[in-house]
């Protein structure tokens, strides 16, 4: 949901729902200053620019939900399921936008499916079409292929430091 709230108006929102957006936005400003993100995003070919950081950032979830029993004690699918439930509960808050892929989120599982390298270059060829073909991301998938290994180790790392990071957030929020 964090992707589809936009702006600071959190007016109406129940205060669980809040604090979710708030840890969201955290954790993605983290990704412009953590280190191991941006050496993940100096591996990748230079001619993608800007966008580096949207491949490493789809190639990062697909990392976490490849490797989700190793940060999670619930399974994957327990916690997808959790939160489309959640989406569900909160419906007549969620954007329009998210209301539309909602149905489509839940048939399709698309938490539980970032596990497929067929669904990182599907997700990648929809962010092209949507940000209208300026940025070449499809393009960007076979970037994974070339350094999966060093992009894996990068992601090892900045789950260490943003485990770390968030469990202090919270302790203050």
């Amino acid at each position: 949901m964090g992707d589809f709230h936009k702006g600071s108006d959190f007016n109406g929102l129940p205060d669980e729902l809040v604090r979710h957006l708030k840890l969201h936005r955290y954790i993605d400003g983290l990704t412009r200053v953590d280190d191991d993100f941006q050496t993940s995003r100096r591996r990748l070919d230079p001619a993608f620019r800007y966008a580096r950081s949207v491949l490493v950032d789809v190639f990062y979830d697909h990392i976490l939900a490849c490797r989700w029993d190793n940060y999670a004690q619930q399974p994957l699918a327990d916690f997808a399921s959790q939160v489309y439930r959640g989406l569900e509960d909160c419906y007549h808050l969620l954007s329009p936008g998210l209301q539309q892929q909602l149905p489509r989120m839940i048939k399709d599982d698309w938490l539980s499916s970032y596990r497929r390298t067929d669904i990182v270059a599907r997700v990648l060829g929809r962010l092209e079409q949507r940000l209208g073909g300026k940025i070449p991301l499809a393009s960007g998938y076979a970037q994974l292929g070339l350094w999966r290994p060093q992009l894996e180790a990068d992601f090892e790392a900045f789950m260490t430091t943003t485990d770390r990071r968030v469990r202090h957030w919270k302790d203050r929020h």
